[in-house]
């Protein structure tokens, strides 16, 4: 060894300005001159206030953020001196995001595979590129490191990948034995609620079985020895989310399906992770930081700051076409496959079994090979189609690799949890930004800057209905809502497939007709006003998180503050959200030994939302007697006291008040709404949950359901106009589509006036005074009362049976009791 070429160097203090870092960078990539405008503020913002613990930086895509995100990451480790992550959503990204810093004069470390591509990291010199896997995975390195910041590129994305870590997946393929134990373990409580017959069928259906909390606790010793016994600290596709959820299996959700069983926390404690605590900062990039109760959930707090400097890059030239709304499509997936027959394309599902529509015309490659089938498409020049399945990011397919792309059905349900709130709970109000940050991103896909152009074709009837309700296409960039708008007046002005086709050609040939077009709408057109419940709803998200945390942890005092100071917000939002917090902040009491709160709260939940599972009955020996469900139901409703006595529901005092006809249209919505519920009903307001539908809906499998339009603001010598009439026959179609129920009865609650002329209302279309509902109201308390002081609790479900009938309660048989009138002959 010569010895003589060693020497002390002197150490050099590095920069900590991003940009002087920029300037001093010896940059190979041809493409970068300078910074951008956009680039340029961002990084000032963010050095100016770099001390705080959580700063996003939105950036559209196309606008240069993985620069913005290197030169951040350089600038905390020269500052530092320590360990600096930067992570990518995939491996592929993790690579193109290195090769970009090599273009850009900036050294760096990458991970992934289990091995570091060199020592610089741990030198304290640059920041490390890896995955969100290597992250968040139970048994992660990182957890060891000292890690004094990360940079979240993609930030939107981290979301699903959290919960993917947090979710420990007991397939019947790879598990056949712990997953028939486990099923056999819940089969009684089925049983003794009634839906036995249903969890008999799982075999053989598309079903997703929600076990609830409490009947995990009753057995949580028994579902512990199942799964030690299946080591599953031993097998890879299982020992990292073992690694997080083993001591903690009693305070997650299990969902089973025909194909496994899902066991997951109901909000992921991220904030137990060590980057999310200490002295570690934290900075999340992304195009979709906008909806804040969306970031709350997934990282457990809002930003300190976020940073969204102006910017058109991005606000590429694009028309968005809807097959569904030309009047002769029968099937717009089969319409866009002929628009697309002779053209290049990507089309992106939501699943791999959505992907089964686009059989004989395009399959999705396997998981695995996913970036090999991406770099092949983007080469190819001929009409091939790309198809993925469940991937809203990371594929990036700019200028003519790709002008064409299909969007095919609402982007939801990820995995089960996300898809038993969506299906099931019909958490619309709670999830829809998230649904936006994945429609954003789908956009994204084809479109890098201003220069660009193309075709984005939506089809799937949920994704087109949900786009085209106000209130959520609020919450998408006002840029692409105005995009949205032209496309559907384009769309609804086609006549027959060749229009579309033609229109396609005149956009991507740029003709002058379409460019002038095009540019006096968006100048024009105004974008929807922002929906006035995203402080509420990033409130609730927020005190999910922060139950989250304090369940893991096992302090259940402190959980059931964050949940039960927000439970009257909750079920502001809606029903549905504020049943799925009476349901944990139940179970939070339960565990701190206070079971009577407990109990309360779980058959509120359960009333409000029947697809909660209920308590099960206190005595299950019912002998071979059948009782409807609308009495299972209402048994639950009655409160089950120590002594055995029994007490009303107590929505009962004050959730029917407004039937007297003195509130407002909304609180007197509420109040159907609770006599919907206290009948036994699974009892809604779709059009305020939802933004579409009808104003309340009661409805029991099976059943005839009824579809309500309330009217009782009405002025008392107006006539029903052909617009109500009109919009009472779309609400009636909604919810076949949603319920698939047979028979739907669809009523006014209003004044008992005549149609206009032009109106035109079916034969089926009712009309009914208030008054009509306050004296069913008032026999179905007296009912209730009646029951509650004679009944005990084994004699309860009988009880109810008896005196429903009795009283001429029964659905739709109470129906018959009140005095109604056609609408098509009210003179």
């Amino acid at each position: 060894m010569d010895f003589s070429k060693i020497s002390a160097k002197k150490r050099e203090q590095p920069s900590i300005d991003p940009i002087e870092i920029f300037h001093k960078s010896k940059i190979s990539d041809q493409h970068i001159n300078d910074l951008w405008l956009a680039q340029g503020d961002a990084l000032r913002e963010w050095h100016a206030a770099r001390g705080a613990s959580d700063i996003g930086v939105v950036l559209n895509t196309g606008a240069g953020k993985t620069l913005v995100g290197l030169l951040i990451a350089q600038s905390l480790v020269n500052e530092t001196r320590a360990q600096v992550l930067y992570a990518c959503s995939s491996i592929q990204l993790v690579e193109q995001t290195a090769e970009k810093a090599a273009g850009y004069g900036l050294s760096v470390s990458t991970y992934f595979g289990g091995s570091f591509s060199n020592d610089l990291f741990h030198l304290g010199k640059a920041p490390c590129i890896t995955t969100y896997q290597a992250l968040f995975n139970g048994r992660s390195r990182f957890f060891r490191e000292d890690i004094s910041a990360v940079v979240f590129d993609d930030a939107h994305a981290a979301e699903h990948l959290l919960r993917d870590h947090f979710s420990l997946q007991i397939s019947k393929a790879n598990f056949p034995s712990q997953y028939s134990e486990i099923v056999e373990l819940f089969r009684g409580y089925h049983r003794d609620i009634g839906k036995s017959p249903s969890y008999d069928e799982l075999g053989e259906s598309g079903k997703l079985f929600f076990i609830p909390p409490f009947v995990i606790h009753d057995q949580i010793y028994e579902l512990q020895r199942i799964l030690s016994e299946a080591r599953l600290g031993e097998v890879t596709a299982t020992t990292f989310a073992w690694a997080h959820l083993k001591d903690h299996i009693d305070i997650c959700s299990v969902l089973i399906s025909q194909s496994g069983i899902t066991i997951t926390p109901p909000v992921v404690p991220v904030q137990n992770l060590p980057y999310f605590h200490g002295r570690a900062r934290r900075i999340y990039l992304s195009a979709t930081l906008g909806a804040s109760d969306a970031f709350a959930r997934t990282f457990g707090k809002s930003p300190d700051l976020v940073i969204s400097p102006a910017t058109t890059a991005g606000e590429c030239e694009r028309m968005i076409l809807m097959p569904s709304r030309l009047a002769s499509c029968e099937d717009d997936v089969e319409l866009t496959k002929q628009l697309l027959s002779d053209r290049k394309a990507l089309i992106m599902v939501p699943t791999y079994a959505r992907a089964g529509k686009w059989a004989g015309f395009a399959v999705p490659p396997d998981r695995e090979h996913v970036t090999e089938a991406v770099n092949a498409f983007k080469a190819e020049t001929t009409p091939v189609k790309l198809l993925l399945a469940a991937r809203y990011d990371g594929v990036d397919l700019p200028g003519d690799t790709c002008r064409i792309m299909v969007i095919d059905d609402l982007p939801m349900g990820v995995g089960p949890l996300e898809r038993y709130l969506w299906e099931h709970l019909n958490l619309s109000n709670t999830l829809r930004t998230s649904i936006a940050s994945r429609i954003v991103q789908s956009f994204g896909r084809i479109s890098r800057g201003m220069s660009d152009h193309g075709v984005v074709i939506l089809t799937g009837e949920k994704l087109v209905q949900w786009i085209l309700v106000p209130r959520n296409a609020s919450i998408l960039p006002p840029f692409l809502q105005k995009q949205i708008s032209l496309g559907y007046q384009v769309s609804e002005q086609a006549l027959a497939k060749v229009d579309l086709s033609a229109a396609i050609d005149q956009i991507l040939n740029r003709e002058e007709g379409w460019c002038n077009a095009y540019e006096d709408f968006m100048s024009n057109a105004e974008a929807e006003e922002r929906a006035d419940d995203v402080d509420v709803l990033t409130k609730l998200a927020s005190n999910e998180s922060k139950f989250a945390v304090h369940m893991w942890n096992r302090d259940y005092g402190s959980a059931i503050k964050c949940l039960r100071d927000s439970l009257d917000d909750a079920f502001l939002v809606s029903a549905s959200t504020g049943a799925w917090h009476s349901l944990w902040l139940g179970y939070a009491y339960d565990l701190s030994g206070d079971n009577g709160t407990a109990e309360e709260l779980y058959r509120r939940a359960h009333s409000a939302q029947r697809n909660i599972p209920p308590l099960p009955p206190a005595n299950t020996s019912h002998g071979t007697t059948s009782y409807p469900e609308q009495v299972l139901e209402i048994e639950q409703l009655f409160i089950k006291r120590p002594d055995s006595t029994l007490g009303t529901p107590k929505i009962m005092g004050t959730g029917l008040v407004h039937l007297k006809g003195s509130g407002t249209t909304g609180q007197t919505e509420e109040s159907l709404r609770v006599l919907g519920e206290l009948l036994g009903m699974t009892s809604t307001r779709p059009d305020k949950e939802f933004g579409t539908g009808p104003d309340v809906l009661w409805h029991i499998e099976g059943m005839p359901a009824l579809c309500i339009e309330v009217k009782t603001n009405k002025e008392i010598d107006s006539n029903y106009q052909k617009k109500e009439v009109g919009q009472l026959s779309d609400h009636v179609q909604w919810v076949k589509d949603q319920t698939g129920a047979a028979d739907i009865i669809p009523i006014f609650v209003g004044p008992l006036k005549p149609a206009t002329s032009t109106a035109n209302p079916p034969n089926e279309f009712l009309v009914l005074g208030l008054d009509q509902f306050q004296q069913l109201g008032e026999r179905l308390v007296a009912t209730l009362n009646d029951i509650a002081g004679a009944a005990l609790p084994l004699t309860l479900r009988a009880l109810v049976d008896e005196k429903f009938r009795e009283r001429g309660l029964m659905w739709p048989e109470c129906l018959k009791t009140l005095e109604s009138h056609v609408l098509k002959t009210l003179k």
